[in-house]
């Protein structure tokens, strides 16, 4: 059955593409396909331990499949960590095709074959059991990547996809020869590892190519091009969906194929391993530098791009820690960055779609014209911010307890200081899009856009009232790595430090609110114009012209403060590796030649030198 699963995506995948000419129907068809991912999860739930609906389960699959091509033995199976991940996957993958089908005007034939077989390509990852399936699904996924990226035409984007796209497959397959080399085996169940020198390169060159797809500083600085020259459903789902791929690939080498003993010997910094502190560290820079660079962000798709590069930065600090704590706040950050941020980058296309515009300055007053998008933004943004009584807040709030149980002095601070940086650029958002002044009369955005983004909002707004039932769905995981669960109601999460109730929140915001209104309500109120209220009641005659406009030259103190320290950066230190690989490759180029009688030089001198060192030795 999971064979026909495959084939009739791939099929799917043919029929839209062969439906160039008719974008709406190649969409309806795309958005089927996209369902079947989501049926799979469904039907795999009761075999990791969790329990859906009956009338949710459609098909009956198989645990695990092993397949052969000429003398390879590829091995399929669903565990508890890959089930997770698939789910946020099947999750954003429908709704990234249900936004798409009133966005995507040209060439969506190829549009939605590529994004059909980007998702066969994350199964197949997620499911692998063995190196070879593993990596071939990875490239399978990263190629299809690179066919959606090269839509946009535009030569930055594709250059730096492409270069730190080859530069991970070659990080990632270096690493796969070293651990073959010292197991003799591709199948993760039957690698054993001793902890020297050859398995802590391998590890290393692992996770460093699969920081390009998470990434992680220094590999980030392909993902500000990219996703702020492709088209929107695409960035939302390369976003919200398959940047965690790479962190899926960071457990499932680090925990389960290596081994958590095998980290430890290499040595511990408080209880956590080194190799791990070290990764924490990283994802701690990754928050913060991301943050403040999407601060200082003009254009809106940048500004969540940089966003989601810190967002995501909060994964690699939990999967780092390794505590249960830890990895449970990874996993609830990887479940909230799915869904906000997809919605956050559907919400942008929508903003576009209505405007023509993407720079923050010329926006303004949407929220009146787009009040459902607002909305939806408004609830994302909640979560992407970490406010407390949202989902985010649930699953910061569990890596900052993490990192405070180990004493990690530079990471803790390091988190809040992010922490806050999104407050500021959220506003930014907010305000510089929504509020303000008035700019654009434009209509609301399409239903189905709507709809897309308010079925992303959905699970940010269950897991806000119940974030005991996310732990539930990472309990199995826990499981089976050996850790226990942290202690848990519907309502509440406990830990050694503090106990979260979200229901005494919610009540008490509610009472809040209440009040507020009261007090609002008990005077009659005055209507102050905006002039009045912008200038804190100075006459308007005595300035020159003044921008009414909140996004205007926005935090211009913290730029002018943070912008030296950031004008050097990752991206510089890349360009001067590329001019050294290119003097490299001119000097190849000087004696490869092509000229044959070059050639019988060099092969003369290389005889005579051996014949020389041969009469010396």
């Amino acid at each position: 059955m999971l064979v026909e699963i495959f084939i009739t995506m791939l099929i799917l995948a043919l029929v839209a593409a062969a439906l160039n000419k008719y974008p709406k129907i190649s969409g309806i068809v795309t958005f089927f396909a996209s369902l079947i991912p989501f049926l799979v999860v469904i039907s795999w739930s009761q075999d990791i331990g969790l329990s859906f609906p009956q009338f949710l389960k459609f098909f009956t699959l198989e645990k695990s499949l092993n397949y052969n091509i000429g003398i390879a033995t590829f091995m399929l199976k669903i565990t508890p960590l890959g089930w997770f991940f698939l789910l946020l996957l099947a999750s954003a993958f429908p709704m990234a095709i249900l936004f798409s089908i009133t966005f995507i005007k040209k060439n969506a034939g190829g549009f939605y074959a590529a994004m059909i077989t980007s998702m066969i390509g994350s199964m197949g990852i997620l499911l692998a059991q063995d190196i070879l399936s593993f990596y071939m699904f990875w490239e399978i996924m990263s190629w299809s990547i690179l066919a959606l990226v090269m839509r946009s035409h535009d030569k930055k984007a594709i250059m730096s996809y492409l270069s730190f796209g080859v530069l991970s497959a070659m990080l990632i397959l270096l690493g796969i020869m070293l651990l073959y080399s010292e197991t003799g085996t591709f199948v993760f169940s039957e690698m054993g590892f001793m902890a020297n020198n050859t398995t802590l390169i391998a590890l290393s060159l692992l996770v460093s190519g699969f920081a390009v797809k998470g990434v992680l500083v220094p590999m980030h600085v392909w993902a500000p091009y990219v996703y702020s020259r492709s088209e929107e459903p695409f960035v939302a789902f390369l976003s919200g969906g398959l940047s965690k791929l790479g962190y899926f690939a960071m457990i499932l080498f680090m925990y389960s194929v290596v081994g958590i003993s095998v980290l430890n010997s290499w040595g511990t910094f408080r209880d956590v391993s080194i190799f791990g502190y070290t990764l924490a560290f990283i994802g701690a820079l990754t928050a913060f530098i991301g943050t403040v660079l999407a601060i200082m962000q003009d254009d809106l798709r940048k500004l969540l791009a940089y966003s989601s590069i810190g967002q995501l930065g909060y994964i690699a600090i939990g999967i780092g820690i390794g505590t249960p704590l830890a990895m449970t706040g990874a996993l609830f950050q990887a479940l909230n960055h799915t869904f906000f941020k997809s919605a956050l980058f559907l919400a942008a296309g929508a903003v576009y779609y209505r405007t023509g515009k993407w720079k923050i300055s010329e926006l303004g007053g949407l929220g009146y014209k787009m009040p459902f998008t607002f909305l939806a933004v408004l609830f994302a943004i909640f979560a992407l911010a970490g406010i407390p009584i949202t989902s985010g807040f649930a699953a910061k709030w569990l890596l900052y307890e993490a990192a405070i149980q180990k004493k990690f002095l530079f990471i803790t601070p390091i988190m809040l200081i992010a922490g806050v940086g999104a407050f500021l650029y959220s506003y930014k958002i907010l305000y510089g899009v929504f509020l303000g002044e008035p700019r654009h009369n434009v209509k609301e955005a399409p239903l189905s856009q709507l709809a897309a983004m308010w079925l992303l909002v959905l699970p940010l707004i269950i897991f806000l009232i119940f974030p005991g039932w996310f732990v539930d769905l990472t309990s199995p995981i826990l499981k089976w790595y050996g850790l226990m669960p942290i202690s848990h109601t519907p309502y509440t999460i406990t830990t050694s430090l503090a106990a979260y109730n979200t229901l005494a929140v919610i009540l008490a915001l509610i009472g809040g609110l209440i009040l507020a209104f009261a007090l609002y309500f008990s005077k009659p109120q005055k209507v102050v114009p905006h002039t009045d209220n912008y200038l804190a009641g100075e006459p308007p005659e005595l300035y020159e012209h003044i921008s009414m406009h909140a996004a205007s030259k926005y935090y211009e103190p913290f730029d002018e403060v943070f912008y030296p320290f950031f004008k050097r950066g990752a991206e510089m230190c890349w360009m001067a590796i590329l001019k050294f690989v290119k003097i490299l490759g001119e000097g190849a180029r000087a004696i490869y030649t092509g000229i044959v009688n070059d050639y019988s030089i060099y092969i003369l001198i290389f005889f005579l030198l051996l014949v020389g060192w041969w009469l010396i030795w």
